[in-house]
């Protein structure tokens, strides 16, 4: 698999879950870019960050790699005790759906908050879902990621008739990650200057500051 070239530009999210520029509202905190992830071969565990022609199209239009109306995506976080942190997924999955179309997506914590993988799972199966799609809203391929993730979504699959199930790589090396992180650098620091209020992140937290 190889990355698909995208344009890079943040964006906020209208209440019909409409996504337009960030140049187009006027004094409101920014709901930054989501990054495209890219595909890892299960053997090869390296994050690409090339194109490799010989991999195949990424947009393919083969049955088996387009997420279809019968598939359902769970993007899972590990779940904070800190409600804020826990509702900031359902924003991220909001703005997810809004931009794929996708028809089924469903927010789910490892641990520490509702709702579960298992929840997710049977949600997704109420919803008419015949393969689940488990995305880790994770940046490193750490044990959540090769023993907790999977381990609960085969225990949620074992309750639904073993619907088949995958759980994808997490989000890695990504170069859309620089421009993401240095558009937070860039903010913050308008922030700190007086020229910008704070983002949606440190909104109420007064952590967005100079310290000495």
């Amino acid at each position: 698999m190889h990355l698909v070239s995208v344009s890079f530009e943040p964006f906020t999210v209208t209440p019909a879950n409409k996504l337009i520029p960030r140049s187009t509202v006027v004094r409101r905190p920014p709901d930054f870019t989501k990054l495209q992830r890219t595909g890892r071969n299960s053997v090869n565990l390296a994050m690409n960050c090339k194109p490799n022609p010989a991999s195949g199209s990424e947009t393919s239009e083969r049955e088996d790699f387009i997420v279809g109306d019968k598939d359902a995506v769970v993007i899972v976080d590990h779940g904070s005790r800190r409600q804020e942190s826990n509702l900031m997924l359902n924003d991220f999955v909001a703005m997810f759906r809004g931009r794929t179309g996708y028809k089924i997506v469903e927010p789910a914590h490892m641990e520490l908050a509702d709702p579960t993988i298992k929840d997710a799972f049977g949600k997704c199966v109420e919803q008419g879902a015949s393969r689940i799609i488990v995305s880790p809203y994770f940046l490193s391929p750490g044990r959540h990621w090769k023993q907790d993730i999977p381990a609960l979504a085969a225990e949620a699959s074992k309750e639904h008739s073993n619907i088949p199930y995958i759980v994808t790589a997490p989000l890695g090396l990504h170069e859309l990650m620089v421009d993401i992180m240095n558009d937070r650098i860039k903010y913050c620091l308008r922030h700190v200057a007086g020229d910008a209020d704070e983002c949606t992140i440190c909104a109420g937290t007064g952590k967005c500051r100079l310290y000495s």
